[in-house]
């Protein structure tokens, strides 16, 4: 059964908040699972809780609803948004293969060196396995939207970063990392898009991400859900 926020769930802010520091720190707990699946959303407590007046806190909440992470309902006010059903999560892939393959060939096109090395190194075999046998799946589910994101700004197209960040943010609200074998795949295949990239190769660093994208959707559909809030994982 969902809960309201009537108690502490946020990270308590250190100064005055203004409504974009209001809107980070309600995200955060969305993305993270502090605040759970279906979870009501009292703006009058949320505010109180981060000693700001409504207005702030209704802005963050309206912004989060335009990008999928809360609902609006009427006579009941906000709601975190329930987990993403098979329905949804093919067509953010649908609309993943849209944006992101040419988005790799630009980055390619475009990225230096130094930049694109940057992204082998969040990729590099060692760290990954390190951190897969330690357990730190959410850690590594952050590199993977670190990954994405940065081939995004690499393009250097600020309306195609900000939408990438806003689809990876929706696609938290499933789990990727507990399937069979997503992690040891997902980062082979990062690799080769990221090597592509710093290569300077448009054609295969797009290609690349469309195979990468296409087997990625796969393994979701193919897997059992894990569709629980304690294992939100995040986009592959």
């Amino acid at each position: 059964m969902a809960s309201d926020t009537d108690r502490s769930v946020l990270r308590m802010p250190e100064r005055s908040l203004l409504a974009d520091d209001v809107y980070d720190i309600i995200r955060e707990g969305l993305i993270n699972g502090t605040i759970g699946p279906g979870s009501r959303l009292n703006l009058d407590s949320l505010a109180r809780e981060m000693h700001v007046s409504n207005t702030p806190v209704r802005q963050a909440l309206a912004r989060l609803e335009s990008e999928g992470l809360v609902t609006k309902e009427p006579y009941r006010g906000f709601a975190a948004s329930q987990l993403l059903d098979s329905r949804t999560i093919a067509e953010l892939y649908e609309y993943r293969m849209i944006l992101e393959p040419p988005t790799a060939a630009r980055a390619a096109l475009r990225a230096v060196e130094s930049k694109a090395s940057t992204l082998e190194e969040l990729c590099e075999k060692k760290r990954i396995d390190g951190l897969f046998a330690a357990g730190e799946i959410e850690e590594m589910a952050q590199l993977d939207k670190a990954f994405h994101t940065q081939i995004a700004d690499l393009a250097g197209n600020s309306v195609i970063s900000e939408s990438v960040r806003n689809t990876l943010a929706r696609m938290s609200l499933y789990s990727g990392y507990k399937h069979p074998g997503a992690w040891s795949t997902t980062w082979e295949e990062h690799r080769t898009i990221a090597a592509a990239i710093r290569e300077g190769n448009a054609h295969d660093a797009a290609e690349m991400m469309r195979v990468h994208l296409k087997t990625a959707y796969e393994r979701i559909a193919n897997a059992t859900p894990h569709h629980t809030s304690e294992s939100q994982t995040g986009p592959e």
